[in-house]
């Protein structure tokens, strides 16, 4: 009986031991990360993989190059695109500062292609550049195909006011011009990805009635310290107050 015992205890350890190493995702990654449930979808849509040390770096601001690299693997899963979507332009060369066959490559050269992006007025795209959260909203509205209009003033407002409609701005989001942190990206992408509204309301829990908007952006409020926020069961997003 000791002997069975001591058995069942093993596979119970080792079976433990699986489910932990299965839903490990980084090491910099745990429940008490504020975007671990969208890291870790997107990490098992395999839209992302991360840095070469485990480690995802989700209080990192996003550069040019790793944008657009989420949002074309995050329309790819999305629209169900072929596996070989952007196999043909792995070897192009689309912007002077865009080499050929680099990680990047073709994930820039079609968002050129398609009209996502456009570089700027010397030619060059800028990979390492940090992105800001405006920015990173436009091009990824552009990647899955939701329309807004830049006539606003300023020329943002209606892809913020839209995104807001829909719930897909993150919480922490409270400067137009903030740099875009890599969790915040995956947590946004998440949330497109979910468009069903059952489906983006269990993801999101308890703040799936509390939408970041343009005017809570202007504001400056911060939706993730709630104590700063006052609430009543008729509060839309919009009358929000600090």
């Amino acid at each position: 009986m000791k002997k069975i015992t001591s058995i069942l205890s093993i596979l119970m350890l080792a079976g433990s031991t699986a489910a932990i190493a299965a839903t490990a995702t980084f090491s910099d990654v745990s429940p008490s990360t504020t975007y671990q449930k969208g890291i870790e979808f997107l990490e098992s849509k395999k839209i992302i993989n991360g840095y070469p040390d485990g480690t995802y770096k989700p209080e990192n601001t996003l550069n040019r190059a790793e944008m657009i690299k989420i949002i074309a693997e995050g329309a790819a899963t999305y629209f169900n695109w072929p596996e070989d979507t952007f196999k043909n332009y792995i070897s192009k060369k689309c912007f002077s500062d865009v080499p050929s066959n680099l990680w990047y490559t073709k994930y820039i050269c079609y968002g050129k292609e398609k009209g996502w992006v456009k570089g700027y007025d010397d030619g060059t795209f800028r990979p390492d550049q940090t992105v800001t959260f405006v920015e990173g909203l436009k091009i990824t509205l552009k990647g899955f195909d939701l329309g807004y209009t830049e006539s606003t003033e300023p020329w943002y407002k209606d892809a913020v006011t839209k995104a807001g409609d829909s719930n897909y701005i993150p919480q922490t989001i409270n400067g137009f011009a903030n740099g875009l942190k890599r969790g915040e990206m995956a947590d946004m992408i998440t949330r497109i990805i979910k468009d069903d509204k059952d489906e983006l309301d269990t993801y999101l829990g308890d703040l799936a009635d509390l939408a970041v908007t343009y005017e809570t952006i202007e504001s400056g409020i911060n939706l993730t310290d709630l104590e700063t926020v006052t609430l009543t069961p008729t509060t839309s997003a919009y009358e929000l107050a600090p």
